[in-house]
C-alpha cells in the first residue's frame, strides 16, 4: 500500500523539492531576514542614540558606525552571534560588524535561517517545509 502524502500548509512534501516548496521557503526566508533586519535597525538606533549622548570631549565628531564595536548593545549582540556563531574582539568596528551580519543573514541557506529564527525565539506566521 502507497504511503499518503505527507501535505503542510496546503503543499505537498515532496523529493527532491517542488516549485510550491521552494516558493513556500522563500517567503519564509523572507519573513525571517525581514524581522531579523528590523530588530537590527532598532537595536542599532537605540545604541547609536546612547553613543551619541555619552560621547566624550575629545570624540566629538566620531560616528556610531566608526567606534569599537563593544559601543553596540546587547541586542545586537546577541543577533551578531546568532547570526554568525562566533564573537567579536577588541579592534573591531560596527561597521564590519554590521556587514558581516547583513552578509551572512543574507547568503544563508533554509536551514541555517531556521536556526536563527529559533536561537532568536522569532514567531513566523509559517514554518519551512522539506527541512530534517
Amino acid at each position: 500500500m502507497k504511503k499518503a502524502p505527507k501535505i503542510k500548509y496546503g503543499i505537498e512534501i515532496v523529493k527532491p523539492w517542488s516549485k510550491e516548496m521552494y516558493n513556500h521557503n522563500d517567503k519564509v526566508a523572507d519573513e525571517i531576514r525581514g524581522i531579523i533586519e528590523q530588530q537590527w535597525k532598532d537595536a542599532y538606533a537605540e545604541a547609536e542614540k546612547d553613543f551619541e549622548e555619552n560621547l566624550e570631549e575629545d570624540q566629538e565628531g566620531l560616528l556610531f558606525c566608526e567606534s569599537s564595536w563593544d559601543n553596540g548593545n546587547q541586542i545586537m549582540i546577541d543577533i551578531q552571534k546568532a547570526v554568525t556563531c562566533y564573537g567579536y574582539g577588541p579592534g573591531t568596528y560596527i561597521e564590519d560588524v554590521t556587514e558581516d551580519v547583513e552578509k551572512e543573514l543574507h547568503n544563508a541557506a533554509y536551514w541555517r535561517l531556521n536556526e536563527i529564527a529559533e536561537e532568536l525565539e522569532i514567531e513566523l506566521t509559517c514554518q519551512f517545509v522539506g527541512l530534517k
